[in-house]
């Protein structure tokens, strides 16, 4: 009886730890892109359908884009990147643990494009501040090369969720003299396409620049990606630092109980309790109707 009760834990414990790992299969390739399958220095052109494991390393080129589809999500990765999935597997995995943050990405995104239209109209209507001059005169006549052009189709890219792509253009023309007049806002779309790819640590040095525009349209949402990739960084420092920006200027945001949320999170993970709870309590008395309401009990009890 011993050895079939023995037997059946060690089934159910490779059960469990099979359903655990993420299918990870590369859904489209282009220009210069290596893999390294299990890690150990063997490189080796990729090919679509190929499936990785946590081990493999994927290497692209100054001109390489590689798509991996990771348990349904698809993921990008930009020219000259060097990425372990191992690592891509347990950035997903902090995402996910956000059970709302699936939700709240395309709210953002949304917003973004509708305040980015609004600007542009309200620009072409304007006339005798030297600055939005200087846009308007950006936004000039553009050619097909032109690093203008290549702005615009690259904020079509990151519309479409096209992050790789959107990642490479920006990266090309983001230290071009004609893009300076907006420099911070293609520093904005580049660090925000960086963010969703999970490319966290890159991503912080172009948010943190495109922040210093703080009457940017897209101010608020740099803000917020800026504030999340430092949590998902494990920086928790930085998350507070930024997620308490938010609240103290964007106290009556839409993104508000997600930002008390995240501080009471991040003040959790460095054993700061009291501070967290307050955080977690302040949500359960004024956001008891949002999303964010049952995450913010459930890290009560743990406290």
């Amino acid at each position: 009886m011993k050895k079939y009760l023995y037997l059946f834990f060690i089934v159910l414990f490779l059960g469990s730890a099979w359903a655990g790992l993420a299918e990870v299969v590369i859904l489209y390739e282009s220009g210069e892109c290596k893999v390294d399958l299990q890690g150990r220095g063997k490189w080796k052109d990729v090919a679509i359908d190929m499936k990785l494991n946590k081990n493999s390393v994927v290497r692209t080129g100054f001109d390489g884009e590689i798509e991996l589809d990771i348990d349904g999500e698809r993921i990008s990765i930009g020219k000259n990147s060097e990425i372990v999935i191992s690592g891509l597997l347990e950035k997903l995995g902090e995402r996910k643990k956000l059970a709302w943050f699936s939700n709240l990405s395309p709210v953002i995104k949304n917003l973004i494009g509708v305040r980015s239209a609004h600007t542009e109209t309200a620009l072409m209507g304007v006339r005798g501040v030297a600055e939005e001059e200087e846009e308007l005169d950006w936004m000039g006549e553009l050619e097909e090369d032109d690093p203008r052009t290549m702005f615009e189709s690259g904020k079509e890219l990151y519309k479409d969720g096209d992050y790789g792509k959107a990642i490479n253009l920006f990266k090309e023309i983001i230290d071009k003299e004609e893009v300076i007049p907006i420099k911070h806002e293609v520093s904005f779309y580049l660090g925000s396409s960086m963010f969703h790819t999970m490319q966290y640590d890159e991503a912080l040095s172009y948010l943190k620049q495109s922040m210093e525009r703080k009457d940017a349209y897209y101010y608020e949402i740099a803000l917020l990606h800026y504030s999340f990739a430092n949590y998902f960084s494990k920086d928790y420092k930085g998350a507070i630092s930024g997620f308490s920006s938010y609240t103290q200027e964007f106290s009556d945001g839409t993104f508000a109980p997600y930002a008390l949320l995240m501080l009471g999170k991040s003040h959790k993970a460095i054993g700061e309790k009291d501070e967290a709870k307050r955080y977690f309590q302040k949500i359960q008395t004024l956001y008891s109707n949002t999303d964010v309401y049952p995450d913010a009990m459930n890290e009560i009890k743990g406290l």
